[in-house]
């Protein structure tokens, strides 16, 4: 019995573009908090055909490293003047990595919607021998050629389709494709093209390989104009919903022990000198362990104490920064994003207003935020209850996080 091939891919994903038609770079206009790009990659990224992901931005983008240091399968390229130019930028740099996958894709980031059913329809067709495939749509109006202001003749519109991305291919196909192009071996035939590919099976076509067809979507539609863009958005939006969770934690103080000489606490991540130690398993940093609850409670997934369990001794007297770094590639693997983030803390002592800019500066590189986004605030209790008796202290945090709703 012939065991089944099981197709898997690389990814180009083009984000070049200048938008002159659209008035901007549309690959950087945010959508539900994230910018178009990353929306068109994590529709992709999350089918479980793709693995290394190379996207090409334009020259002199200002690019966020700390995503790509933390998908080390994803890396990134300047791209050229055209599309056909940035994707040879792509093809020569993924001659360069260790490995490569049979299959390479090729994808628009201006198409942020991809079903992963045309996906599906694709790689069947590879799986049936195909080396070339794209998805397309067929074309719905009149179309006609014309020489402004009069109509020149009519096309034949059951022979016409639109051709839409992703597209894959036999990586030595699309490979051996552009080299040739760029070596310029095929003249006589990119002469007829007239001749700036704006597509990739142009050039398959062009080396000698049929290119199947399978039915694209309407919500591959490519976002070109500032209409697109609005369209887009009011779609988009739905798939997004905003959540808000809150956490709590307290902490009592003790007196410090003879060994102890360090004699400071920990409190949004910052040291402050304190009389009391703070009675905890971990470090008990009371903001970090409430900033961690709201952010497993906007996930719906646990609280701290299910993550990590206060009688295993394995956290004992960690820093409590490795329980929110944890938390935040929860949501990373969430495909979510952190929006704002609030944390009060109640103690009469110690003051915390000394080191609100510190906790802010901490928090905002530990969830990657902008610091605009993280507030702290501290109030006492008016001398009632355990914070009023300097017993302890304890925070609240809230956070809001925005999560992709999972629709094909």
């Amino acid at each position: 019995m012939n065991q089944k091939t099981i197709i898997e891919f690389d990814l180009i994903l083009l984000a070049a573009g200048k938008g002159e038609r659209m008035g901007f770079q549309k690959q950087f206009a945010t959508i539900g908090n994230l910018p178009i790009w990353r929306i068109a990659l994590d529709q992709i990224r999350t089918h479980s055909s793709c693995k290394t992901v190379i996207i090409v931005f334009p020259k002199n983008a200002y690019i966020d490293q700390s995503f790509f240091d933390e998908n080390p399968d994803t890396k990134w390229i300047h791209g050229g003047d055209t599309r056909c130019i940035s994707v040879w930028n792509a093809l020569n740099f993924y001659e360069t990595q260790s490995s490569q996958k049979p299959y390479l894709a090729i994808h628009d980031a201006a198409r942020p919607i991809l079903p992963h059913s045309v996906l599906d329809e694709m790689i069947l067709k590879l799986e049936q021998g195909e080396k070339a495939v794209i998805p397309v749509l067929n074309a719905s109006d009149t179309i006609k050629t014309c020489s402004f202001p009069y109509i020149l003749g009519t096309l034949k519109r059951e022979e016409l389709v639109f051709a839409q991305t992703p597209q894959l291919f036999k990586t030595e196909i699309i490979q051996s494709s552009y080299k040739n192009f760029f070596s310029n071996k095929r003249s006589d035939k990119l002469a007829k093209l007239a001749f700036n590919p704006s597509d990739d099976s142009s050039l398959v076509e062009l080396n000698g390989t049929k290119v199947a067809v399978v039915p694209g979507s309407q919500k591959l539609q490519k976002l070109t104009i500032k209409e697109d863009y609005n369209y887009l958005k009011h779609i988009l939006e739905e798939r997004f919903e905003t959540r808000v969770a809150t956490g709590y934690d307290v902490h009592k103080f003790r007196p410090w022990g003879d060994n102890e000489t360090r004699r400071k606490i920990m409190i949004c991540g910052v040291e402050i000198e304190h009389d009391s130690a703070i009675e905890a398993h971990s470090d008990g940093d009371v903001g970090i362990h409430a900033l961690c609850d709201a952010i497993f409670g906007c996930l719906a997934d646990g609280d701290i104490g299910s993550h990590f369990p206060p009688n295993d001794e394995k956290w004992k007297n960690v820093n409590s920064e490795i329980f929110l770094e944890y938390a935040i590639h929860k949501v990373i693997d969430a495909r979510a994003k952190i929006n704002f983030l609030d944390i009060t803390l109640v103690c009469e002592l110690p003051k915390i207003g000394p080191e609100r800019i510190k906790m802010k500066k901490r928090l905002a590189s530990i969830c990657n935020l902008p610091i605009e986004r993280i507030s702290i605030k501290a109030t006492t209790s008016e001398t009632l209850g355990f914070t009023g008796r300097k017993e302890g202290l304890s925070a609240i945090a809230t956070v809001t996080l925005i999560l992709p709703i999972n629709t094909d």
